[in-house]
């Protein structure tokens, strides 16, 4: 049987594929974009209330007032966005499912897109379905994974449709300074460029402070969600904003015509994280990861498996040498630890892991600290 050619570049999600098979008895997964967190009380009993009042048809395509009343509010006071009409905000089914609209709207066959390399697995697999041409900008490890010279001189040399950002970074932790990202609007402004900004781990920050491109420059789609703030993977919501509305009118196009709108019921129960309880919550889960990210890093660092320390998210993304780091995931989910290979994140990806502390309990990073230890690479 023929399929399209676009599903050509295009294979499984490598961290969906390591994830299922590292859930198994004994095996200490670290494979998991996720915490081991449950979702605020307060936003469960609120998804139940709103089910039993009947909230459960169908919502505006682009997301409930209510909720993009505040989401607008929330990127003025938090972000410095200001000015944002609700019809600039478009709630969808996972931050995934916004990114994919955004390039669905912006990239036709051919276009350039400039990625950082590495990035996360989806944003490649998402750009080649929509057929555009991927421009890597090369991130090093020595440098923290922070964009530095070789970065900005690939994206200057380049005719980027749109350039993606990533800070917090998945996979790697880093946190992008303002000056850095500074310099990337500027570059994007005299191209005349779109930015799509993924922020999705902005308030999982340890050292530094976030900063939104999309304060300082209006061709820049900011993309958050609940799924890492809240611990809330499973109930698919996410969201963009954007000062230009006509890129967010063609985003909720596509939108209506795929996914119709995000879940109502969980849209109403979104409401809640705006709250100081759920908001008080967030920074001791939070303190509780940099407690995680110190003692995993301190541990690596002194077994010489680590040159750098992540400011950001809950992912470590170390190079443990130049050879198959497939083979090497596999070799390690043998051996009973469950981590993601890098390659599928870019060419920069190659020998390196990435691990996530999110949903590794405390108590067993001794023992995550040891197995890797004793691998032999």
């Amino acid at each position: 049987m023929d399929f399209a050619s676009r599903l050509d570049k295009v294979g499984e999600s490598a961290t969906f594929k390591y994830s299922s098979m590292a859930k198994r008895e004994g095996v200490l997964n670290l494979t998991q974009g996720l915490i081991n967190y449950r979702t605020p009380s307060r936003i469960i009993e609120a998804a139940e209330r709103a089910m039993r009042e009947g909230k459960t048809s169908y919502t505006p395509t682009r997301g409930i007032p209510e909720l993009r009343e505040k989401i607008a509010l929330k990127l003025e006071e938090e972000n410095n966005i200001e000015a944002l009409d609700p019809e600039n905000i478009l709630v969808s089914a996972g931050a995934k499912q916004v990114i994919f609209e955004a390039v669905m709207a912006l990239v036709d066959r051919g276009v350039e897109v400039a990625v950082p390399n590495p990035s996360w697995v989806s944003y490649e697999p998402i750009i080649n379905l929509a057929e555009g041409r991927i421009v890597w900008l090369p991130l090093k490890l020595e440098e923290g994974f922070i964009p530095g010279e070789d970065f900005l001189s690939e994206l200057e040399n380049s005719n980027p449709q749109l350039i993606f950002m990533n800070s917090p970074n998945n996979p790697t932790g880093a946190v992008y300074p303002k000056k850095v990202i500074r310099e990337i609007v500027d570059i994007a402004d005299r191209k005349n460029a779109w930015i799509l900004s993924d922020e999705i781990y902005e308030k999982i920050i340890y050292r530094g402070e976030h900063f939104s491109p999309g304060s300082i420059y209006d061709k820049t789609i900011t993309v958050n969600g609940f799924s890492k703030e809240y611990s809330m993977t499973g109930w698919r919501l996410g969201y963009c904003a954007c000062p230009e509305k006509g890129v967010i009118d063609k985003m909720n196009i596509i939108q209506s015509q795929s996914v119709s709108c995000a879940t109502s019921f969980v849209q109403y129960a979104a409401l809640e994280a705006f709250t100081e309880e759920v908001k008080s919550g967030v920074k001791e889960m939070v303190s509780d990861l940099g407690n995680r990210r110190d003692l995993l890093v301190e541990g690596l660092g002194a077994a010489g498996l680590l040159g750098y320390k992540p400011c950001g998210a809950f992912y470590i993304f170390p190079r443990l040498g130049d050879g198959d780091d497939i083979k090497l995931a596999d070799r390690l989910l043998e051996e009973g630890v469950g981590v993601i290979p890098g390659s599928p994140f870019g060419s920069s990806g190659k020998g390196c892991i990435r691990i996530s502390y999110g949903f590794i309990p405390r108590d067993k990073i001794k023992d995550v600290v040891e197995k890797l230890s004793s691998i032999e690479l």
